[in-house]
């Protein structure tokens, strides 16, 4: 057993050591002469959970009850806390050698751990969530210590469990917190904001348990998961336009070596690869049916890199047998046309870029441009008609749409 604190905590003396560790057997009777079990409820949360990987980081040591519980079960436990004397008292408490070999105590914040990505095999945070001012950033900690496909496992109180021990608080005239952070919240930020899995949800010893699973590729970068809506909308601006920047820079260096009409060439071979797989990428994370037609045409459009860097617009006729997309304003062009350059003749390779990201969303659908550069009537812009073959609109839906 190891303790970490800052160096200018004062260790406590013996005699408040012993009496703390009398007074948390005392109010462990005592919530067991309520019907709450405190040992048996930790007990309870670490069988919903499952075998688990070590080493384990313990959120929120407290007592030390989860930590010896882990250890309990021949797991190495590293647990932390913000509190040096709580911790002192737990490893007091931790009075089998056994179990004090297995744990490591740790003062320091949940919100900034001091461990590499992927340290731990598992994390377990025991009512600690109710404690916290904010949870996005020791969730997202929690996330990125665990290795990839280790488990997370929050605990926190049922109503019941809340109400029983804030009777408890008010007796001893003292309030229980109850913070913001819900294990609804925790469980729906882990989830939707992180990409964990949810492999269990239960209740029982009044506690509510969730059960996740680190994804196999990594946890979010904490960079971004820190993000607000408006920072990671930011994001996704930087990204595109990163993106178009090294599609330029590509096309100049084979422009260099190889000339112009070469550099096209190989422009449009990588278009239809890459084309491709960004539709199928598109659809497989927005949920796009395959061979939807024009609808998953207009939705996958809509996601592409482009709809951060250019104005679009996309129109389906009345009768629904024709989509046009439209580049409204071309960055490309706009630029070249700022230096005073001509418009780059782009339209070989955007027949290729669109004609491939339409045929990968329904290959039975047939594309048409309708401008594009060196066209005259372009304007630096491009149009594109996309019909699903036999899906002709009728004569009278015709002489409308050329009304």
């Amino acid at each position: 057993m190891a303790i970490t604190t800052p160096d200018d905590d004062v260790p406590l003396p013996a005699d408040a050591l012993q009496r703390a560790k009398d007074h948390f057997w005392s109010r462990t009777a005592y919530y067991a002469s309520l019907g709450y079990d405190r040992l048996a409820a930790v007990s309870f949360i670490l069988d919903e959970a499952g075998p688990l990987d070590g080493p384990v980081l313990d959120v929120g040591t407290g007592m030390g009850i989860t930590a010896r519980a882990l250890a309990t079960r021949r797991l190495d436990v590293v647990t932390v806390d913000t509190n040096a004397h709580d911790q002192e008292v737990a490893a007091f408490l931790t009075d089998q050698p056994e179990h004090a070999r297995r744990i490591r105590f740790m003062v320091t914040s949940a919100a900034s751990l001091p461990f590499p990505d992927g340290h731990f095999g598992a994390a377990v945070a025991v009512d600690v969530l109710h404690h916290l001012e904010a949870g996005r950033p020791a969730l997202v900690e929690l996330a990125r210590v665990v290795k990839p496909g280790g488990a997370v496992v929050l605990a926190d109180f049922s109503r019941e469990g809340f109400e029983l021990v804030a009777r408890v608080h008010e007796s001893e005239g003292r309030v229980h917190p109850e913070g913001p952070v819900t294990m609804d919240w925790a469980r729906g930020f882990l989830g939707g904001g992180l990409g964990l899995t949810e492999e269990k949800a239960s209740t029982g010893q009044l506690h509510r348990v969730s059960v996740l699973r680190v994804p196999a590729a990594g946890p979010i970068s904490p960079a971004f998961a820190l993000l607000d809506r408006a920072g990671l909308l930011r994001s996704l601006e930087v990204f595109a336009s990163n993106w178009l920047a090294h599609d330029g820079c590509w096309f100049l260096a084979a422009e260099e070596r190889f000339g112009m009409e070469a550099a096209i060439d190989l422009d449009a071979a990588s278009w239809r690869r890459f084309a491709a797989a960004e539709a199928r990428r598109l659809m497989s994370a927005f949920a796009i049916p395959p061979g939807g037609g024009l609808e998953s045409l207009r939705l996958a459009l809509a996601y592409r890199m482009y709809s951060f860097i250019n104005p679009w617009r996309a129109e389906v006729s009345a009768d629904g047998a024709h989509l046009r997309f439209f580049m409204e304003s071309c960055r490309v062009q706009d630029t070249r046309r700022r230096k005073g350059l001509p418009d780059f003749p782009c339209k070989r390779v955007g027949q290729v870029e669109f004609e491939t990201f339409a045929q990968t969303v329904d290959p039975r659908i047939q594309t048409t441009c309708l401008h594009c550069p060196p066209d005259p009537e372009a304007g630096g812009h491009c149009g594109w008609e996309f019909r699903v073959a036999g899906d002709e609109p009728s004569p009278g839906a015709k002489e409308q749409e050329q009304q």
